[in-house]
């Protein structure tokens, strides 16, 4: 049987949620909240900080995707004001971290 585990509208503590760890454990796909980078979220870039807004960063995807062992990270609900190549971009910083991410994109098909 294949596990997915959609984890949206979620924002990151300091450390890896243990029961959000429990629910991905071995999940085939784990689909994270993954709407900013961490410049944005710590308000380096993007007009201020975003703690508290309740989303998350690739970065924090990706150590949960790790801890986990889940199979294939899909980042998911961009920013708006982030362009394509900004996705782009955000998704070739998680594959240097975990070469099964992919950013989710308009009429991306996921097979279980």
């Amino acid at each position: 049987m294949q596990r997915c585990v959609h984890a949206t509208d979620t924002e990151h503590y300091a450390v890896v949620d243990p029961k959000l760890t429990k629910l991905a454990q071995g999940a085939d796909v784990l689909i994270y909240d993954s709407q900013y980078t961490p410049e944005e979220y710590a308000g380096q870039t993007g007009g201020g900080p975003k703690l508290g807004w309740g989303h998350s960063t690739f970065e924090e995807a990706v150590k949960l995707a790790k801890v986990s062992n889940a199979k294939r990270l899909i980042l998911y609900h961009h920013d708006p004001m982030q362009s394509d190549a900004a996705v782009a971009e955000k998704e070739k910083r998680a594959r240097a971290l975990f070469p099964n991410a992919e950013a989710a994109r308009e009429g991306l098909v996921i097979e279980l």
